[in-house]
């Protein structure tokens, strides 16, 4: 079988594209076997995972993992983000990525034992926050928060809020971070980092035990979030460069620029 033409091609991505509109998410966890058969192949290769991501990317739809690092069995997630995060397929087109092959904390992390929530932060979230290209500066630790509820206003406290700098005002906001103990479920916490981001005006929240890691796009009060990462501290190092193109600081500050601007 020939591969599908442009026309083919493009048919199948308005398809997707569809299918996520109607999903109160806007995203989607499909196999890559499954996927690729959507566009018509039966074989995987390069060209046919790099064809299929730019095309997504055009029509702003995020891919998560790489394709490239995926075998046929793995799920992807496919989510639909406007305006379009700046992760490019393209490789001169990408966000530089720090060069991690010679640091050691990537695997050294892999063996670490964390025994409580404070050692999640101070041994595996901080670490990672530096990798990301965040400084001192831009940190808040126990930042306060207030949330109101109907007329009720209480006041809860992020464990860590990323900032552009050091001035710590809504709307200077990059990132909530909410760490968890070693074993907790995140999908019972995901609502509480949802509510920090909304009333930071977040762009992005990250949750993480110290084993999984889990990244949302922050879309409005009314629409549902994107979670845009999903994956486990031992696939850390391979899918580094996934997490620093969507929120490392220089990707955050480059989006948040965009939403500005409407574009």
């Amino acid at each position: 079988m020939t591969d599908p033409h442009n026309g083919e091609l493009h048919e199948a991505i308005e398809k997707i594209r569809g299918a996520l509109e109607a999903t109160p998410r806007k995203s989607r966890r499909i196999l890559l076997k499954t996927l690729l058969r959507e566009f018509g192949f039966k074989v995987r290769s390069a060209d046919r995972l790099t064809r299929i991501t730019e095309g997504l990317n055009r029509a702003g739809i995020l891919v998560a993992p790489d394709l490239a690092t995926c075998d046929r069995e793995a799920w992807v997630t496919l989510s639909l983000v406007d305006p379009s995060l700046p992760v490019h397929p393209v490789e001169e087109l990408r966000p530089p990525v720090p060069d991690i092959s010679q640091d050691a904390w990537f695997e050294d992390v892999q063996t670490k034992t964390f025994a409580s929530e404070r050692e999640v932060e101070i041994r595996f979230i901080l670490p990672l926050l530096e990798r990301l290209g965040y400084h001192e500066q831009d940190r808040a630790d126990g930042f306060p928060v207030d949330i109101v509820v109907g007329v009720r206003k209480t006041r809860a406290e992020a464990d860590f809020v990323l900032f552009d700098g050091d001035r710590r005002e809504v709307g200077n906001v990059l990132l909530v971070v909410e760490a968890k103990r070693t074993g907790k479920r995140l999908t019972d916490h995901v609502a509480q980092a949802r509510s920090y981001a909304m009333f930071l005006h977040s762009p992005y929240y990250l949750l993480t035990n110290g084993d999984d890691l889990r990244v949302f796009l922050y879309r409005s009060p009314i629409e549902a979030d994107v979670e845009v990462y999903n994956s486990h501290r031992n696939a850390l190092r391979e899918n580094f460069a996934d997490l620093y193109r969507l929120i490392g600081r220089a990707a955050v500050v480059d989006y948040r620029r965009a939403v500005a601007q409407g574009r």
